[in-house]
This record gives C-alpha cells, sequence and structure tokens, in this order.
C-alpha cells in the first residue's frame, strides 16, 4: 500500500479512459483477489482496478 502507480500498456488499451492518470494504492479489494483499491490524483474515491493493468512507479519500500 502507499505504492504509486500508473496504468500498464494491457491497461491503457483496454481503459483508454484512465491511460494518463497516476494514482497511489490504498487497499485490496476486497470481493475480488486480484485487484487493488487504487485513487487516481484528484479523484475522492478509490476504484478497483486488476494488478496486471497496473505498473509501479514508484515504491513505498524503495531502499
Amino acid at each position: 500500500m502507499g505504492d504509486r502507480v500508473q496504468l500498464s500498456a494491457l491497461g491503457a488499451s483496454r481503459c483508454p479512459r484512465l491511460a494518463d492518470k497516476t494514482g497511489t494504492i490504498v487497499g485490496r479489494s476486497s470481493v475480488y483477489v486480484n485487484c487493488a483499491r487504487v485513487l487516481l490524483d484528484g479523484n475522492k474515491s478509490p476504484i478497483s482496478v486488476h494488478c496486471d493493468y497496473l505498473d509501479v512507479i514508484a515504491s513505498v519500500n524503495a531502499e
């Protein structure tokens, strides 16, 4: 949690409306195992995005 993410090439092809957005992982989906809850920059509430659709930009635990 807390990692900065953007949509991967696969995610951008499946969700072109979100292709240029970045956000922060705020949790795991309680319904879908392979989804993360992502708070996109400028949004008030998080959305569920499949993990294959995300690329990590900056990791919180990077050393």
